[in-house]
């Protein structure tokens, strides 16, 4: 499969002019790349948990996701599928530049598209790997229900598990994901042997353990904002299995997801919001903006935004989108023709008195003063 992979990789990245590469997911490497990009910028950010991140949301985001790296480039990502149903590569495009973050002051040597167009390459790579994503191998798969199988056989009672819990919760604190993996396999055996085969009593008890990893995860320094994010989506998925293999498996991928996402995933995720937040905000200052459109638009809730805004940029969202209001007015203001209302009204401001309020208080002189003196401050 990967050569199938990277035959393809090369077509696109010639029809489109973009730099693509093959993102190994287990072991967190690229396995093919055109051009080592990322090894020359001048930010030394950890850019594999960058890349790992976005081959994740991307298998949570129906097989693509667009986000950015640390410097403010972007990136998308394809999720392909391997043997358990879960994220195996990540076919990777990028560096790609669009609207104002083109003048990064570094030659990337990527492409450069307009927001639509990005979105327009995301949805044809993930139409070209849909396919790709459906082979599935039973290797894996075998052995992984093998090892839940035996735990099954060997289990000597039909008692909740409570000291593998125990275990398995200290596992997940400490981040150590090999020996996680091994005491799933058994408490899953118990699990299963304790429930004699009942679906709806099993994926109880799958419900009441995402309780015990949500809170050694929390234990361990995890964000609760991030884990209660994660636990939403999990439910979910818990209750749409119909089958017994289907829940074990993805159960299986679960432990490394919490582990990555609560403790690898931090700073990749926080850049990856705030250059979104600014993404949107310059494209729609002219417009009313709301916390919910913003939280909607990067997919957070309004509290957990608003939180991690001001932990990063040390100034509340409100803030943020009037300094990017301000700023477009000052080009507005060089030209005379326009009335100050007018220029309150273009740069987002419905009020031209709350416009002036703003404006003396940013740039430490009035509208009118700034236009007397064409930008020029003494």
């Amino acid at each position: 499969m990967r050569d199938y992979l990277i035959k393809y990789i090369n077509h696109l990245a010639n029809l489109f002019n973009v730099k693509c590469g093959l993102f190994d997911v287990a072991s967190k490497e690229f396995v093919y790349n055109i051009g080592d990009h990322c090894e020359d910028c001048p930010v030394k950010c950890d850019y594999l948990n960058t890349h790992l991140y976005g081959c994740y949301e991307a298998e949570r985001w129906g097989g693509k996701y667009i986000y950015y790296c640390q410097r403010g480039f972007v990136y998308i990502a394809i999720a392909i599928a391997g043997n358990l149903n879960t994220v195996e590569f990540g076919v990777i495009a990028g560096p790609i530049t669009m609207g104002e973050y083109e003048d990064s002051g570094w030659d990337a040597g990527g492409a450069h598209f307009e927001t639509a167009k990005v979105n327009d390459l995301a949805e044809v790579l993930c139409a070209v790997f849909q396919n790709v994503r459906d082979i599935q191998a039973s290797r894996e798969k075998d052995v992984f229900l093998n090892d839940v199988y035996k735990a099954r056989e060997n289990a000597e009672a039909p008692k909740y598990p409570i000291n593998l819990e125990k275990q398995l919760q200290n596992a997940i604190a400490d981040g150590n994901e090999s020996v996680s993996r091994e005491l799933l396999n058994l408490y899953l055996g118990q699990i299963f042997f304790s429930s004699n085969g009942d679906l709806e009593l099993i994926k109880s008890r799958v419900l009441e353990l995402i309780v015990v990893l949500s809170r050694s995860a929390i234990e361990g320094g995890g964000d609760v904002g991030e884990i209660f994010l994660l636990n939403e989506s999990n439910i979910k998925e818990v209750r749409g299995f119909e089958t017994l293999e289907n829940l074990s498996l993805w159960l299986n991928s679960v432990i490394k997801r919490y582990i990555s996402y609560v403790f690898d995933f931090t700073d990749v995720k926080h850049a990856d919001i705030i250059f979104k937040v600014g993404e949107y905000v310059k494209n729609n200052y002219a417009k009313k903006i709301t916390l919910d459109d913003i939280s909607g638009y990067v997919y957070l809730s309004k509290s957990y935004l608003s939180k991690i805004f001001k932990e990063e940029m040390n100034l509340s969202l409100t803030a943020f989108i009037n300094n990017i209001r301000i700023e477009k007015s000052k080009s507005m203001l060089t030209d005379n023709s326009l009335p100050l209302v007018e220029v309150a009204s273009l740069a987002g401001f419905e009020d031209q008195s709350y416009f002036n309020k703003v404006f003396k208080k940013t740039v430490g002189i009035s509208p009118g003063k700034y236009r007397e003196l064409r930008g020029r401050l003494q």
